[in-house]
């Protein structure tokens, strides 16, 4: 129990850091909605539960010691986050509403959509693979219990989950405050540079 409080502990530190995640979910509740945001940290928590099923497997060392792997998977997720970054600018550029009427007529496509967004934002983001494969063989041992390492993953992704899904509602509310064409130009073309930025940053990212 004591290793599984101090896992905890790291966990939380690193859950709380924003990230592509966190901007992907702000956005996402921002146009379309809080229940959206949630399926969208919905998916970002799934795509943290297979980085660590694959870190308990081995599977996601091979980025720690494969640098081809490395970069194909880090050129990917830089792209996905520019191609997201360039849309919330284009946006921005339109003058587009902040609350999608589109969204809130099917609001079950938006629930998908956001849902593969959080995955795919997860799932492309390297450095998550690389946070599972730098912290596993610090706390789990030849005689840790087997209960240990899937403990170690749910609660991840249960603690992932919980704060974006914080992140969701609390952008859910400040969308009724940012209805006006100005305010929303502002913020996707805010939200857009962000993860331009991100992007930039994990494709100079080195192994």
């Amino acid at each position: 129990m004591s290793t599984f409080a101090s896992f905890l502990a790291v966990a939380a530190v690193a859950v709380v850091v924003p990230g592509p995640d966190t901007f992907v979910v702000m956005r996402t509740s921002l146009t379309e909605g809080a229940r959206a945001g949630t399926w969208a940290a919905a998916g970002s928590a799934a795509g943290n539960l297979v980085w660590g099923a694959a870190s308990v497997l081995g599977v996601a060392a091979l980025l720690h010691t494969s640098a081809t792997a490395f970069s194909a998977l880090k050129l990917l997720g830089a792209a996905y986050l520019v191609v997201l970054g360039v849309q919330a600018m284009r946006a921005a550029m339109r003058g587009d509403a902040l609350a999608s009427e589109a969204a809130a007529a099917r609001p079950e496509a938006s629930a998908a959509a956001a849902f593969r967004r959080g995955v795919a934002s997860d799932l492309l983001n390297v450095k998550v693979g690389l946070f599972w494969t730098a912290l596993m063989p610090q706390f789990v041992s030849a005689d840790s219990s087997a209960l240990l390492p899937p403990a170690m993953v749910l609660a991840m992704g249960s603690m992932v989950f919980a704060w974006l899904t914080a992140y969701a509602y609390g952008a859910a509310r400040l969308s009724q405050a940012l209805r006006r064409r100005r305010s929303a130009r502002a913020v996707n073309g805010t939200v857009g540079a962000v993860f331009v930025a991100l992007g930039g940053r994990l494709a100079l990212a080195s192994h």
